[in-house]
């Protein structure tokens, strides 16, 4: 089913919906949301270069579109599992991706990505216990010397972990399972004292080279696609600067580790919820950084033609999560995308572009 063109301005991140990583160039990194009785649907960009978006009911879309095979494989899992929050869409792009069905280099990197999501976890389980220990003041260097992937050192850490617990006036039962719990929200974001920063902060860092290199493409590229360029590096300032306090806020709660613990019922849901706005926040970003960065070996005609494409998908903000109103903004900039656009190759026919979907796959052979 087919609501038609709407005008594009949710109010929050789940209305926006979760950007789905297809491979077919016409549904790529078009949102997924739930609709009318909790149904899945799809929000997929107007045809016509205009600012509309076409509701579709999520199961009609490989009857109105013809898709890769990893798409209808994606899809599939997407309607079994009635997935649309960005890590559940993350969780079953990786798991098509492995399958080989975009290609080997899409596959290994999303081994790659579940590995490295696996020892983040576990990395993160480490730190939260040392931290934990700390604030019950039972640091102990024999555990650290012994390593806790050892016999001993696990033996010592049950140990100082019965005493951390007595400490905080809990069972230890409870103490190990809210530290799982809180390991699995925080290992996405990462702590602050971590050696290797968590993927959404990485993801941080890689919106902040993005709007820096379309700061820089707009100043040296004058032309029609320049306003675009540099519309896009102000979505992105704006997503930074609210991501950062996001971060700031999360690394400070889960500094008070101890706190954290005592008073679990409200702590807690504070800290899930930020670990989740950060997850909503860079949704769709990782595509968007991703594609920019293999467009750098590319020359003008191409890049510009890039910058288009990704002023289509930018995740503009919703009302409630910014005082500014980017989609005004974006009827302003939308002319000058047009003329852009007309100079260049026909983008949006709905047909297969295998160079489009060769482009696609280049970016998803990024770990994501």
């Amino acid at each position: 089913m087919v609501k038609g063109a709407i005008e594009y301005a949710p109010s929050t991140f789940e209305e926006r919906g979760a950007a789905v990583a297809f491979t077919t160039p016409l549904l790529s990194q078009t949102r997924v949301r739930r609709g009318e009785r909790s149904k899945l649907e799809v929000l997929i960009p107007s045809l016509s270069q205009g600012t509309g978006i076409y509701v579709v009911a999520w199961k009609a879309v490989p009857d109105m579109v013809s898709m890769t095979m990893h798409d209808r494989y994606l899809h599939g899992l997407i309607v079994k599992e009635e997935a649309c929050s960005p890590q559940e869409i993350r969780r079953a792009t990786l798991r098509a991706a492995r399958r080989g069905l975009a290609g080997p280099q899409a596959a290994q990197a999303a081994r790659r990505a579940l590995e490295e999501d696996e020892e983040q976890g576990t990395l993160t389980h480490y730190l939260l216990v040392l931290s934990i220990l700390k604030a019950a003041g039972l640091e102990s260097p024999e555990m650290l010397k012994a390593g806790i992937d050892t016999d001993e050192g696990q033996r010592l850490t049950r140990q100082l972990m019965t005493r951390a617990a007595e400490s905080l006036r809990m069972d230890a039962a409870l103490l190990y399972a809210r530290l799982a719990d809180i390991a699995a929200v925080a290992a996405p974001v990462g702590l602050a004292h971590a050696p290797r920063p968590g993927r959404l902060t990485r993801g941080l860092n890689d919106l902040k080279c993005f709007r820096d290199g379309m700061t820089g493409w707009a100043r040296d590229v004058p032309g029609d696609a320049s306003p675009v360029a540099e519309f896009c590096a102000e979505v992105a300032q704006h997503t930074i600067a609210i991501g950062e306090r996001v971060l700031g806020d999360f690394h400070r709660r889960m500094d008070g580790i101890g706190p954290l613990m005592r008073d679990w019922d409200d702590a807690f849901i504070r800290v899930r919820a930020q670990a989740a706005r950060m997850g909503w926040l860079l949704d769709g970003w990782s595509h968007i950084t991703g594609a920019w960065e293999v467009a750098q070996g590319e020359d003008r005609h191409r890049q510009a033609a890039t910058v288009n494409d990704l002023f289509r998908i930018l995740p503009l903000l919703p009302r409630k999560e910014s005082s500014r109103d980017f989609v005004e903004d974006a009827k302003q900039v939308t002319p000058a995308h047009r003329r852009s656009v007309r100079m260049l190759e026909d983008w949006r026919t709905g047909q297969m572009d295998i160079d489009a979907i060769r482009r696609i796959e280049a970016v998803k052979a990024r770990a994501p």
